[in-house]
């Protein structure tokens, strides 16, 4: 794990999305479609408004990216209805207000069964990219150390598979769907923040958690800790 410090969030969110947008350079410069993972909350707000200015700053001084796709895959989803103020994905698509017409959002299921709603995802994006890898993965670190819906002590770090049904989170609502350890390491750049003073513990002990786990699982790239706090002196 690489990890960059600095107290401004302004600048971490910033330089995340300066990361994404160039490994869509990369896959749109190769003549494929860039496949991306995105997360929820205040820190995915902005990264998702920081990542929308910079691919449409990006189509206007490249001319030949007009008609090249993106692909934007959720890290998990809150298992409600679209129009549920508890959906994350209805925020983040809400956030690319710039470049809605070269995008294609991969969204969970909103009713039916739960597992049969992972199993779709799943199925959506083994059809999609098969064992590719996604070309960036965002995430963010929550206070008990958990990211996307891999939570400490609940999730199993050996699963196969690209996505799971989630019958327990800690944090309501308790029905989920995640994309899995084993899909979310098979990244090509990884960026995970852990902003403000809430997540110094969990920074402290981050290699024992779901990310030190992710870290591990990752053999492409390197996998970016974005935080404000000081980086531990070991991992």
């Amino acid at each position: 794990m690489n990890y960059i410090s600095d107290p401004s969030d302004e600048s971490l969110v910033g330089l995340c999305a300066s990361g994404v947008i160039n490994a869509v350079t990369d896959a749109w410069s190769a003549r494929r479609a860039a496949h991306i993972v995105i997360t929820g909350g205040r820190t995915g707000a902005a990264t998702v408004k920081a990542i929308d200015q910079a691919l449409f700053r990006l189509l206007r001084l490249k001319r030949a990216f007009e008609g090249c796709m993106l692909h934007i895959w959720f890290s998990d989803e809150r298992f409600t209805t679209h129009d549920d103020p508890d959906r994350i994905d209805t925020a983040l698509i809400a956030g690319f207000g710039l470049c809605k017409s070269q995008i294609v959002f991969h969204r969970v299921d909103e009713s039916g069964e739960l597992a049969v709603a992972a199993a779709n995802y799943a199925a959506e994006l083994d059809s999609e990219i098969g064992n590719r890898p996604f070309d960036a993965v965002v995430l963010s670190m929550g206070e008990d150390g958990h990211i996307a819906s891999l939570f400490p002590g609940l999730f199993d770090p050996g699963f196969t598979g690209s996505t799971l049904a989630v019958h327990n989170s800690p944090k309501a609502p308790s029905l989920r769907v995640s994309l899995s350890l084993e899909r979310l390491a098979n990244g090509l750049h990884i960026y995970i923040f852990a902003l403000g003073e809430g997540k110094a513990a969990a920074l402290s002990s981050m290699a024992t958690g779901p990310v030190g786990a992710l870290a591990k699982s990752s053999l492409i790239g390197q996998l970016q800790i974005l935080t404000d706090l000081s980086a531990p002196t070991s991992n």
